[in-house]
């Protein structure tokens, strides 16, 4: 049985804006993010590198995520929540300050390195929080939170768009931005977290930690869960255009479609899930995507719509895979949330270039293929986790 200190007291005082403060961080590092699609051209235009070259820099953005990711997860522990938001929002707002004065590939590389390690300690930060202040209801706030991501990103694409068209070069615009990012200092330095001490019948030491093989079935899930949605996001117009010949207003279309219900899958799947379990849920919301899009590829491009259908099922997957992980390791969330995430980011990496290749191989239609299986190993291995728990449970009872 979980029991939390000064819970009352940050339900008057203190919890709607706290909660409202990690949305704002969500939408904050969104905003940032949405500048990627719209500046490539002109990055590339100005200091006159190819796509390989900017393929190259988006792997570095990564990287400092990764780093991020690792370091957060051992600082949540040691300094607390709020440490980690003023750090994240500091380093961010550093790389938005670097930006507007790029001038070469190398301070190029240097800013979207330090922001992917900005926004990585933010990202662990809330999403090992949000369990603790919604006891009950964890799944729904967090696919609430993460749908604020989306939002944010959205917006960031339109009002981007608007301020490129009325003359605005890109460097103001993250001046802009800069404006956004100050306040996301301002209001971490203002938030009170919660001194909560969870006591649960299962403690880990960082021995048992790694001994323990949900950390693996964990890892193995998330990654395939990363990699369906990485190429979904990443070459799902490629597919449609390279293989079926729309032009880039039909491939938008269908495009639009799948991220439109993709918010919408993060802003209720919580609801959903709230009924049926975390884990049960989350696998058969995963079977129905694949299933999806199999018939999709199946049928061509009249089945294009229920690719972009699929959206709505697969979104829950990140947010709903951090919940399990805080519900597992509730002794130490941050830990487990930031060496889970890291560990399947590399791997996410690594199979992002073996996708890129099989495009360039076999095709954009049999590289499309590897969304399903991804999305059916990840079913398969969530099944693997219902069946140890229903397992231990039984041993328990019958030492009971």
């Amino acid at each position: 049985m979980l029991t939390y200190e000064r819970m009352s007291f940050l339900v008057k005082n203190n919890k709607i804006f706290l909660i409202f403060t990690l949305f704002y961080l969500y939408i904050t590092i969104a905003l940032f993010e949405s500048t990627k699609g719209n500046f490539i051209p002109f990055f590339m235009e100005e200091f006159n590198i190819n796509n390989s070259t900017i393929s190259l820099i988006l792997s570095i953005n990564t990287v400092g995520a990764i780093i991020g990711s690792f370091l957060a997860g051992h600082l949540c522990e040691t300094k607390g929540h709020k440490f980690i938001y003023i750090i994240g929002s500091v380093i961010s707002t550093i790389a938005v300050l670097i930006a507007p004065f790029t001038n070469n590939v190398f301070s190029l590389g240097l800013f979207n390195f330090i922001f992917g390690l900005g926004r990585s300690f933010i990202a662990i930060g809330v999403d090992s929080m949000v369990p603790v202040l919604s006891v009950g209801f964890e799944s729904i706030l967090m696919n609430i939170t993460h749908f604020m991501y989306g939002m944010g990103n959205f917006a960031g694409q339109s009002a981007i768009g608007v301020l490129l068209s009325q003359g605005n070069t890109w460097r103001n615009i993250y001046i802009y931005l800069l404006i956004f990012f100050v306040i996301a200092i301002i209001m971490s330095l203002a938030i009170k977290t919660p001194n909560i001490h969870i006591k649960s019948e299962k403690t880990y030491t960082k021995e048992d930690f790694y001994k323990n093989p949900y950390v693996y079935m964990l890892i193995i899930a998330l990654t395939f869960g990363l990699i369906s949605e990485t190429v979904m996001h990443t070459w799902f117009i490629s597919y449609m255009r390279g293989t079926y010949g729309l032009d880039p207003a039909g491939a938008a279309k269908y495009a639009s479609i799948y991220f439109l219900l993709f918010a919408l899958g993060r802003l209720f799947g919580g609801f959903v899930l709230n009924k049926t379990g975390n884990i049960k849920g989350l696998a058969m919301s995963l079977a129905i995507s694949s299933a999806f899009i199999i018939v999709g590829l199946q049928i061509k491009s009249s089945g294009l719509i229920l690719i972009a259908a699929s959206g709505l099922f697969v979104s829950i997957t990140f947010p709903t895979m951090m919940v399990i992980i805080s519900s597992v390791f509730n002794q130490n969330a941050s830990y487990a949330i930031g060496f889970i995430v890291t560990i399947s980011n590399i791997l996410n990496v690594i199979m992002f270039n073996i996708v890129g290749a099989l495009n360039d191989i076999l095709g954009t239609y049999r590289a499309f293929h590897t969304a399903p299986i991804a999305l059916i190993c990840c079913v398969i291995m969530l099944i693997l986790i219902i069946l140890k728990e229903k397992k231990e449970n039984s041993i328990h009872k019958l030492e009971d």
